[in-house]
C-alpha cells in the first residue's frame, strides 16, 4: 500500500504495527530528516509491537535518511518495541539497514506480504 506523498516518505500505524514507507524518490535533507525521525518516534509511543519499513529507494540510503531510520530504532527500543522488519526489492540494501538498527530484533524481505504474514504471527 502506497501512501507516500510529495515528502517521499510516510508515517503510519496498522494495527499493532509502525509502517515506514520510504518512497522510490526520497532524498531528505536536514529537516525532512527530523521530520521523519519525529513521526517515527512519535508513532512508537502507541500501543505497538513492531515496526515495518518499506523501502522502495533507488538510491543508495542518504547519510540524512539513514539517520532518522537509526534515530527511530532507538526511540522504538526506549518504547518497548522488540521487532523492526525491513523490506526491500533488493535485500541487500535492507540487509545493510537492518545490521545498523540498535536495540530491536531485525528482520529482513523480499516481499511486503511475506513480512506482513510474519508480523502477524508474532506475539
Amino acid at each position: 500500500m502506497n501512501l507516500v506523498d510529495e515528502s517521499g516518505w510516510d508515517v503510519r500505524v496498522e494495527e499493532r504495527t509502525v509502517v515506514v514507507e520510504l518512497g522510490r524518490r526520497v532524498i531528505l535533507d536536514d529537516r525532512e530528516s527530523t521530520r521523519l525521525y519525529d513521526a517515527i518516534s512519535t508513532a512508537v509511543t502507541r500501543d505497538v509491537d513492531r515496526v515495518l519499513t518499506l523501502v522502495d529507494v533507488e538510491h543508495p540510503l542518504t547519510d540524512a535518511l539513514h539517520d532518522a531510520v537509526v534515530r527511530g530504532a532507538h526511540a522504538a527500543a526506549a518504547n518497548g518495541v522488540t521487532e523492526w522488519h525491513v523490506v526491500a526489492e533488493h535485500e541487500s540494501k535492507a540487509t545493510a539497514l537492518a545490521r545498523e538498527l540498535p536495540g530491536v530484533e531485525t528482520a529482513v524481505f523480499a516481499d511486503e506480504h511475506r513480512a506482513r504474514r510474519q508480523a502477524a504471527c508474532s506475539p
